[in-house]
């Protein structure tokens, strides 16, 4: 399992990748500072920069999406890396995997030479030793497509999810499924909400699900309603476009969000645990 589980994070971290804008204004910094252009600084940039600049300046392309994540799930399904496997697996990547691609803004591809620190930030961003175990995992296939079981195992990894939160998770998941059809946006509204809640208890849920469903009915508001600004800046920061301008595709998410915590919200009041 582990040789498969290495071949996988291998072949995700050397797939070229759209450079994040915050690297590439970053990037800019440091190369005022080294007589190189982007190219060539990408492929030495592991050997001039301190491995905290590495960490800062790279940290945003070595960050493990939910769909990356969500492509592991049925490797963890009967088995999860131990720590001794994990820090193999960032020794083994940096001898395998001499270079990861970067896709530049003109749609040109750079290498980027690898660097322990990067690969050590992706291995453990990807939280493979949190997954659910077995009976969770297989309480969540058996309510759930292989698509969303997958989306649900690489969620239950998620800060915040203890053993407990995992198995109640799966639980409110099934009750969930008995009452309507489920997608990814329900699914993630349901993990991110649980998530953050420290007491499980059905009183305490409630209350935290109302003060979220409080919350989203706001902010859907303030996305739908216009509002002068004097600053575009200040405009987006409060969901609008230009000066005031609805922004009606925020407004369509907005909604949906809406939504998905009111369906979470009634299905919670039926939930039992």
């Amino acid at each position: 399992m582990y040789d498969q589980l290495k071949t996988r994070v291998a072949e995700m971290i050397a797939q070229p990748r759209p450079i994040k804008p915050q690297t590439q204004r970053q990037l800019s910094e440091h190369m005022s500072d080294h007589t190189a252009d982007l190219t060539s600084f990408l492929l030495s940039a592991a050997e001039v920069l301190e491995d905290y600049e590495l960490d800062i300046l790279f940290g945003p392309q070595f960050t493990p999406t939910l769909e990356d994540r969500a492509a592991l799930a049925d490797l963890l399904f009967h088995w999860r890396p131990s720590q001794a496997e994990l820090l193999q697996l960032v020794h083994d990547l940096c001898d395998e995997v001499d270079h990861a691609i970067v896709e530049l803004p003109d749609l040109t591809n750079a290498k980027l030479t690898l660097h322990e620190v990067m690969a050590e930030r992706y291995v453990k961003l990807l939280r493979l030793n949190h997954a659910p175990d077995a009976a969770t995992a297989a309480a969540l296939r058996d309510a759930l497509p292989a698509d969303l079981w997958a989306l649900a195992v690489a969620l239950t990894c998620d800060r915040g999810f203890t053993a407990d939160h995992q198995r109640w998770f799966a639980a409110f998941v099934n009750h969930v499924c008995e009452h309507r059809a489920i997608h990814a946006g329900l699914l993630t509204t349901i993990a991110e909400f649980i998530a953050r809640q420290p007491d499980l208890t059905h009183d305490a849920l409630i209350e935290g699900v109302q003060s979220l469903l409080r919350a989203t009915k706001e902010t859907a508001s303030q996305a739908s309603s216009g509002h002068t600004y004097w600053s575009p800046d200040v405009a987006q920061h409060h969901c609008y476009r230009g000066q005031g301008e609805v922004d009606k595709e925020l407004v369509e998410q907005r909604q949906l969000e809406l939504q998905w915590v009111e369906a979470m919200a009634e299905d919670l009041q039926s939930f039992s645990g």
